[in-house]
């Protein structure tokens, strides 16, 4: 009976697929707006490109559910930088942190007694369990250059990372109620509810990510 209901959900499970994107332009002040980087002035061989938000790195997708998400969230250190540098994991779920750079790391965070300053050599990992939910700042203690932002909710069911041009895609969903959440940096950007039914995929229309969208 248990064996046919999963194979039941299994063959009912669908892609939940969508976009995020943004129209921010370069912030007025500083040295930007003196002169622009060279990526965003006409040169006459290269179309100057629009500046844009690292969706891949800034940006995460969530659904959540009735149905919990088993594995735990993995985060990268890697030439110097956190990828995701916005992590969304579950509350009493594993997190990971692996260190791929060639120097030490320490990350922490000073609101999670749980997530506290320990050194993590190149090629190793830490996992910790988040028993506390909430909102906070990722920084670490031997290279303060490196910045995350952590959202841990009650209950996760799945998470997507966006693509370089902010298509997402996550991959059998099991019918149901759920909540399509979207987090860049510190911010909740968006939340809506999303009803996902038996059919060949759902679609969502694009999701802003600017400041300017913030709730």
């Amino acid at each position: 009976m248990g064996l046919g209901l999963l194979v039941w959900a299994k063959a009912n499970a669908v892609d939940v697929k969508g976009s995020v994107r943004s129209d921010e332009t370069p912030k007025e002040g500083g040295i930007e707006a003196v002169r622009a980087p060279y990526w965003q002035e006409w040169n006459g061989f290269i179309e100057p490109r629009k500046a844009s938000v690292d969706m891949t790195r800034e940006v995460a997708v969530v659904l959540v559910g009735n149905v919990p998400m088993k594995d735990a969230v993995v985060v990268t250190l890697s030439n110097g930088t956190l990828t995701p540098s916005t992590i969304v994991a579950q509350h009493n779920a594993p997190l990971r942190i692996r260190n791929q750079d060639d120097f030490t790391h320490q990350l922490f965070c000073d609101k999670l007694k749980e997530f506290d300053a320990i050194e993590t050599s190149s090629g190793q990992s830490r996992e910790l369990t988040l028993l506390q939910t909430g909102d906070f700042t990722v920084g670490d203690r031997l290279a303060p250059y490196v910045q995350g932002f952590l959202h841990v909710l009650p209950k996760v069911s799945a998470i997507a990372t966006p693509n370089a041009d902010g298509t997402y895609v996550f991959k059998d969903i099991n019918p149901g109620t759920y909540t399509l959440k979207v987090f860049r940096g510190a911010f909740e950007m968006s939340s809506s509810g999303l009803e996902v039914k038996d059919s060949r995929e759902v679609v969502v229309d694009p999701i802003a990510v600017d400041a300017k969208a913030k709730k």
